[in-house]
């Protein structure tokens, strides 16, 4: 009998309209996306009853909520990605009258939460399970210089889990060339210009979404994905060459980040935070090799007429509609 494997998952997405209410199942309707590890899974509380009977036994077991949520972790595919962005952040403005199209995303004051149905099937052992009404809580993604493809993830919260008797979507829809971007290509500007000595960025939104597990529905599953409260920061790592990032830090200088993947001209993704502060912090010395400090930041309420983050996509990618 075969084994499960990886390498013969499928991660199969549609925006949902309702909560509660996955997706039907239809070719050519799902998009096939790629990732390198899917940990999006059910749990269901168990417990036993405190009542006493006069002996030692346990109480009867008493099956709890049930919940759904995880993290994926994907390719800065420049084509698809725009599909994760979108379910994070809303759809986006797009202009562009064929390629290359523009796609910018923003954090909104009043952020829409888009739901979708994801469906796994491993095809090798014909398992196939279906999840309803997930949404995006957060992105984490670290710039680095090295040889290995960008890669970001992705914190999920949804309803529930049901296994499937047969696939989603037996024919579903790839974005077709979606080009990724390797480490290396990664540059970071700090007020517009290049960042003299900084070696990693690492960046994390948070929405703040979370299951409803509080509202009487008369289900063991959520009622609903609540609305959060924004949270943007991060973590900078720079060589100490002179006191530019300490007196930053000591001072509580605004500073404005932009984070860039460039392939071409026709891809790229640009992520900007205009108002940033590093948090203080000293520099250690801890051997006899070059000398580094890490300094958290995090971002500022936005100004008047000004973004918390923005995200400039720009691919051959139409729209971010469902797939037909």
């Amino acid at each position: 009998m075969p084994n499960a494997r990886g390498d013969q998952a499928k991660l199969l997405v549609r925006r949902q309209t309702t909560f509660g209410t996955a997706e039907n199942a239809a070719e050519g309707a799902f998009y096939n996306l790629p990732f390198y590890s899917y940990n999006v899974t059910p749990s269901g509380e168990l417990a036993n009853d405190e009542a006493i009977y006069g002996d030692a036994y346990p109480g009867e077991l008493v099956a709890g909520l049930r919940n759904l949520s995880g993290a994926m972790v994907v390719p800065m595919g420049l084509d698809s990605i725009g599909w994760h962005l979108a379910q994070l952040l809303g759809l986006p403005t797009t202009t562009g009258v064929g390629a290359p199209y523009s796609h910018v995303f923003r954090a909104a004051a009043q952020p829409a939460i888009l739901q979708a149905t994801h469906g796994i099937s491993h095809a090798g052992i014909g398992q196939h399970f279906t999840q309803d009404s997930l949404a995006a809580q957060g992105l984490e993604l670290t710039a680095a210089k090295n040889g290995q493809r960008q890669r970001v993830t992705f914190n999920m919260v949804g309803r529930e889990e049901v296994k499937a008797g047969a696939t989603l979507d037996g024919t579903p829809v790839s974005f077709g060339t979606d080009p990724v971007p390797v480490g290396f290509r990664s540059l970071l500007s700090v007020d517009g210009s290049e960042a003299a000595g900084v070696t990693q960025c690492a960046l994390t939104l948070n929405t703040g979404r979370e299951a409803d597990q509080e509202t009487l529905n008369g289900l063991a599953t959520a009622s609903d994905i609540n609305p959060g409260i924004w949270d943007l920061s991060g973590t900078l790592n720079a060589r100490f060459r002179d006191a530019t990032y300490y007196d930053l830090a000591s001072d509580g200088t605004e500073m404005a980040l932009s984070l860039a993947w460039t392939l071409s001209a026709n891809y790229s993704l640009t992520i900007d935070v205009p108002r940033v502060v590093l948090e203080r912090t000293g520099v250690p010395v801890e051997g006899r090799d070059i000398i580094a400090q890490t300094f958290n930041w995090r971002a500022a309420r936005p100004a008047a007429g000004q973004q918390m983050i923005e995200m400039t996509l720009v691919n051959a990618t139409a729209d971010y509609a469902n797939a037909a």
